[in-house]
C-alpha cells in the first residue's frame, strides 16, 4: 500500500543522500509501527528498541513484539536496555525525564558506534498539538510555539527527523488498519499522571470536538512559525557577522526587539530570559562607559562604545604579598618590580600598563607590600583622604580596577597606578631623597 499523502521522506527532510543509513526508533506502539511499515523495503534501514527497565512484563512483551515485527519486515533490529529508575535516582529527576534522556543517550551512542547519521521518530500532528499547548501555557516565544522541529541535530553528526508531523493519530491508525497490522499499547499512556497525558486525554478531545482539524492546522501553523523563526534567526546571525565579537552599543540599541533578543540568545553562553533581555536593552540604551552587568555564566561590559561579552569573566584574586627586590609576580597576573631609582625602565609589551612610582625608602612605614583594591580603600594625598576607586577616573574599567595592584605599608595605601598628581601618599612623596623605583605591570 502506498504511503499517506502527508508522509515526508526522512532523507529529504534532512537534506542527505538517498542511500544514507537510516534508523527507526521503534517502541512497538501504533505510531512507530506505522513509520516502520512506511519505510519497510529500504535497503539502508534498521531499527532500534529501548527497554527502559520499567513496566515489568509489559516492557518484555514490547521488546518481543518489536523483534517479531522487524523480522516480518526484514529490518535489522537492536534492543538497547537502560535502567531508567537508576538514572532518575542518580540525576535527581523524574522517571519520565530519566526514561527520555536515557533513551536518547543510548540510541545516540548506538548510532555513533555504527556510523548511522539519521534517526527517524514517529512524532505526529497530535504530538505537535500537545507540545504547542505546553509551550503556550509556559509562556514560550516564537521558537517554542513552533513546536517539534521536523529535523534537528541529536548528537555529533547525527540528525533526528520526524516524517509524520503532518499526519494525525487517526491517519496512522487508518493506515495500520488497511495493512491489517497490529501493535502494542503502553498502559501508562492511559494514565493522567503527567501534563502531556492529561492534555492528550482531557484537552485534545474537546479541541477536536470544537475544531475537528485542530491537530492538522496546529501542525501547519507550527511549520509557518518555524519558518518565521528561521528568518529572524538569520537576521540576527547577519548582524553578528557584520558587527563581529564586540557589537556597538548604538547598533544594538537600534535593533527591533525581536532581532535584539535573538542576537543575545546566539551570543551569550546561556540563553537569556526576558528579565535579562530587558536589563540588557536598558544597559545598551544608557551606554555608560565601563559599566558592567552580570548575567548567568557571563558578564557584559561597555567599552569604547561596544558591548563586550565575557563568557568567562576574570575573577579578581584577593592577595597581599610582601615585596622583595627584583620581580614580584602577582597571583592574579602581572608583576611588581622593585629596583634602585636609576634602574633602566622595563619594556615588557606583554602588559597593558607599566606604571613607574618613585619613592623614598626611608619614609615607608614597616614593610612595602602589593595587594588588590578593596572596598573603602583611601589614599591621603594633597592633604585629603581620597577614595582610590575614584582616583582611577572614568577611563579605567571596573575589571582593570579589580586587577590593578596597590602599594601599601603598615600605615595603609602608599600609591596607586592611577590618580594623576594624587597617586602617592603625601608623607612618601618627596622631591628629594627618592632612591626606590617601583614598576607596576598589569593588564
Amino acid at each position: 500500500m502506498s504511503k499517506p499523502a502527508d508522509f515526508r521522506d526522512p532523507r529529504t527532510l534532512a537534506g542527505v543522500a538517498p542511500d544514507t543509513p537510516l534508523c527507526v526508533a521503534l517502541s512497538g506502539g501504533a505510531d512507530s509501527v506505522a513509520l516502520l511499515a512506511m519505510l519497510a523495503g529500504d535497503p539502508h534501514l534498521c531499527a532500534v528498541h529501548v527497554h527502559h527497565g520499567i513496566r515489568g512484563a509489559e516492557a518484555d512483551r514490547d521488546a518481543d513484539f518489536c523483534r517479531d515485527l522487524a523480522k516480518k519486515y526484514g529490518v535489522p533490529l537492536t534492543v538497547l536496555p537502560i535502567d531508567a529508575p537508576a538514572i532518575a535516582k542518580r540525576r535527581g529527576i523524574s522517571l519520565e525525564t530519566a526514561a527520555r534522556e536515557g533513551r536518547y543517550e543510548a540510541i545516540c551512542a548506538h548510532l555513533q558506534k555504527n556510523h548511522i547519521p539519521l534517526l527517524a521518530t514517529a512524532h505526529h500532528a497530535d504530538d505537535q498539538l500537545e507540545t504547542i499547548l505546553q509551550h503556550l501555557l509556559r509562556g514560550s516565544g516564537l521558537k517554542g510555539l513552533g513546536g517539534i522541529p521536523a529535523c534537528r541535530p541529536l548528537g555529533k553528526e547525527i540528525l533526528v527527523v520526524r516524517p509524520l508531523l503532518l499526519l494525525t493519530k487517526k491517519n496512522l491508525l487508518a493506515y495500520l488498519a488497511s495493512l491489517g497490522q497490529n501493535y502494542v499499547t503502553d498502559s501508562t499512556n492511559a494514565q493522567g499522571c503527567c501534563t502531556r497525558n492529561r492534555l492528550r486525554l482531557e484537552v485534545a478531545p474537546i479541541l477536536e470536538e470544537l475544531y475537528p482539524a485542530a491537530a492538522t492546522t496546529a501542525a501547519r501553523c507550527a511549520e509557518t512559525l518555524r519558518e518565521d523563526e528561521r528568518y529572524l534567526e538569520a537576521l540576527a546571525s547577519d548582524f553578528l557577522k557584520k558587527e563581529g565579537s564586540e557589537p556597538s552599543l548604538s547598533a544594538l540599541s537600534a535593533l527591533p526587539r525581536p532581532i535584539f533578543s535573538r542576537v543575545l540568545r546566539q551570543f551569550l553562553p546561556v540563553p537569556p530570559e526576558r528579565v535579562h533581555i530587558d536589563a540588557l536593552a536598558d544597559f545598551c540604551q544608557k551606554a555608560v562607559p565601563h559599566a558592567t552587568l552580570s548575567l548567568p555564566r557571563a558578564t557584559v561590559v561597555a567599552e569604547n562604545g561596544k558591548l563586550c561579552f565575557l563568557k568567562d569573566p576574570p575573577i579578581a584574586t584577593t592577595y597581599e604579598i610582601l615585596l622583595k627586590p627584583g620581580e614580584n609576580l602577582l597571583p592574579g597576573g602581572g608583576s611588581v618590580l622593585l629596583y634602585p631609582k636609576e634602574h633602566t625602565p622595563p619594556t615588557d609589551s606583554r602588559h597593558t600598563f607599566i606604571v613607574p612610582i618613585a619613592l623614598c625608602s626611608d619614609k615607608i612605614k614597616g614593610h612595602l607590600r602589593a595587594r588588590n583594591l578593596r572596598p573603602g580603600d583611601k589614599l591621603y594625598s594633597g592633604g585629603v583622604n581620597r577614595a582610590v576607586r575614584r582616583l582611577c577616573g572614568s577611563s579605567v574599567s571596573a575589571l582593570t580596577r579589580a586587577q590593578m595592584p596597590l602599594l601599601t605599608d603598615d600605615a595603609g595605601v602608599v600609591a596607586t597606578p592611577f590618580g594623576a598628581n594624587h597617586n602617592i601618599r603625601d608623607d612618601v612623596y618627596q622631591k628629594e631623597g627618592q632612591d626606590l623605583i617601583v614598576y607596576l605591570l598589569f593588564d
